[in-house]
């Protein structure tokens, strides 16, 4: 049984003592993370705390780390739900069945909690070390936060606050002060970093990135030689730490088995490992660095999707679904490129056309017919029981005029009026408290108020890039939205101005280009606007409602010709705002220069 005592880390009493530090105190569990020496596990090669070792107590031949461990235990069959799955206890009270974790918590005896009344295992109750007066349910209970000392974040709690010491966050407290061994500096950093010494985060990185880019000659490979460097420079190496950890084993191999010349550094053998968050990362850092050539992401996985719907359709339909996607899909988006990237939201519509195609076909295949038989009772049973449906005009239209479908008539898509606005007062008032909240991320801010007063999309905002923006002589600041530039007011051009906000904490943040006012979390790319969407969602941004009031206020007050050259809008576009509006600008003359 472990001795209790006071920690001589964080102070508490009554703690079981885990360990000790290097002068001998005797500190608690969670305090001893910090000295807790590591060691590289033999199964998955990450430098982690071992939960077992070679010819200790447990018997195992090998490291193992906590993870791989668990993995290799073996499983026997719960005695309360039957299934084979790993023990949690053999023993409940003092004698009883063998349970699953999932077992064990229901078996333990169900409170009425004292915040949602229903009876469940308690998670706290009154006199434990949570100084709580109530008995709360998993569910209720939450975790304290407050203000950590160094980082200044609200978190939780991993050492309370004492006389002598101030709350600190899990992070902050993990993060010790050394001298570090290697580079002589005193930073943050571990105990047990490099070769069971002290070590900053800078150097367990650099170690922990030779290790895994060296090769069995010992050298690392020229192409991996710029990435390596590149994530060296990174400003918060503790962060970069926890990133290429939680990156997953699959980048990791990926990683390693290119270094070990297992893989050529080519896109096809990293598409041959599949695909995740962390191969994608991997790529592009790859691309950034110099070490792959670029490509067209969106365009490929646009292409591999067509493979995908092409071999799912019916043998007979393959060659026609082939080619409507290379003579008609695919000429269009090069046609439309002209060089440049595919982006996200027309690559989006294409792959809803392919999978509108292939759903349109196999429904003719069920209705007994081929597409040369194809009736005008199919397409209108299509329209009427398909959900999105419209997905389909685009093969349509092309089988109609190639003769791969008859002559039939295809109804005309009724596209109906906006329905959705935000009341002007409303929208006034977001844009004044955006305006001046200074808690607001600047990026975040230009993105609202781009959207609030001068009804940009989405899409749009995201790839604005520094050259939009122009300085004149007299100090005003225009941004080109489309062919004439907008004067920018005082308020929103100090803001823009400041963009793209500086990042040094970021993995490979020298990598990122500087031209794009918001940049991406890939280097090269700007954000994505589904996440630049989802973070004015946040601040109470609706940008559907609150562009389409924008655009009706311009429509009432100005021609539409103006509003097209000021917004880069079509002209088809805002000529369909200025009839909603109710506008007659049919005898306006623009000015001729």
């Amino acid at each position: 049984m472990r001795r209790r005592g006071r920690c001589a880390d964080c102070g508490r009493d009554g703690l079981a003592i885990s360990g000790s530090r290097p002068d001998g105190a005797g500190v608690c569990g969670a305090c001893y993370r910090a000295y807790r020496p590591k060691t590289y596990c033999q199964e998955c090669g990450e430098l982690r705390f071992p939960a077992v070792k070679a010819g200790g107590r447990s018997g195992s031949a090998r490291t193992l780390c906590s993870r791989c461990y668990r993995a290799e235990q073996p499983k026997r069959r719960c005695d309360g739900c039957g299934q084979l799955r790993k023990i949690n206890s053999g023993r409940v009270g003092h004698q009883g069945p063998s349970l699953c974790s999932t077992c064990y918590v229901r078996r333990q005896t169900p409170v009425s909690c004292d915040e949602c009344g229903r009876l469940a295992p308690p998670a706290v109750v009154p006199g434990g070390r949570t100084a709580t007066t109530q008995v709360l349910c998993a569910r209720c209970y939450e975790q304290p936060k407050r203000p950590c000392e160094v980082c200044g974040r609200t978190r939780r709690v991993a050492v309370k606050a004492t006389a002598d010491t101030s709350d600190l966050c899990f992070t902050c407290h993990q993060a010790a002060e050394v001298t570090c061994t290697i580079c002589q500096r005193f930073a943050p950093g571990r105990l047990s970093g490099v070769n069971d010494a002290p070590a900053c985060f800078a150097c367990i990185l650099a170690d922990r990135l030779t290790i895994l880019l060296t090769g069995p000659d010992g050298q690392i490979l020229p192409a991996l030689l710029p990435l390596r460097e590149a994530i060296l420079a990174t400003g918060n190496p503790q962060a970069t730490l926890s990133n290429l950890h939680r990156s997953g084993r699959r980048a990791s191999h990926v990683l390693a088995d290119l270094a070990a010349g297992r893989l050529p550094v080519t896109h096809d053998a990293l598409d041959s490992r599949g695909t995740s968050r962390s191969i994608d990362y991997l790529r592009v850092l790859l691309v950034a660095s110099g070490a792959l050539p670029a490509r067209d992401e969106h365009l490929f996985r646009l292409e591999t999707f067509a493979r995908t719907v092409t071999a799912a359709a019916h043998p007979d339909d393959q060659t026609l679904i082939a080619l409507f996607t290379r003579t008609h899909l695919l000429r269009r988006l090069h046609r439309r490129l002209d060089g440049a990237s595919l982006q996200p939201g027309a690559a989006y519509r294409a792959r809803a056309e392919l999978a509108a195609t292939g759903r349109f076909l196999t429904h003719l295949r069920d209705r007994g017919r081929t597409p040369a038989t194809c009736r005008q009772t199919d397409i209108d049973a299509w329209l009427v029981d398909t959900r999105r449906a419209n997905n389909t005009r685009a093969f349509w239209s092309w089988a109609t005029r190639t003769r791969h479908l008859p002559p039939l008539d295809i109804p005309t898509q009724i596209t109906a009026d906006p329905s959705r606005f935000t009341p002007d007062d409303h929208r006034w008032a977001l844009a004044r408290r955006i305006l001046h909240d200074a808690a607001i991320p600047t990026a975040d801010r230009v993105a609202a108020l781009l959207v609030l007063l001068f009804a940009q999309h989405l899409s749009g905002i995201a790839r604005l890039t520094t050259s939009d923006l122009h300085h004149t002589p007299g100090g005003t600041t225009e941004l080109a939205l489309g062919p004439t530039r907008v004067v920018l007011p005082e308020p929103l051009a100090d803001l823009i101005n400041q963009l793209p906000t500086p990042r040094a904490d970021r993995t490979a943040h020298h990598l990122h280009d500087d031209t794009w006012l918001f940049p991406g979390r890939h280097p090269g790319k700007p954000l994505h606007p589904t996440s630049l969407a989802r973070r004015l969602t946040a601040l109470g941004i609706d940008a559907r409602p609150d562009r389409n009031a924008a655009l009706l206020d311009y429509a009432r007050q100005l021609p539409p010709p103006v509003i097209g050259r000021l917004l880069g809008l079509a002209p088809g576009t805002v000529d369909r705002w200025a009839t909603i509006a109710g506008g007659k600008w049919a005898r306006y003359q623009p000015a001729r220069c």
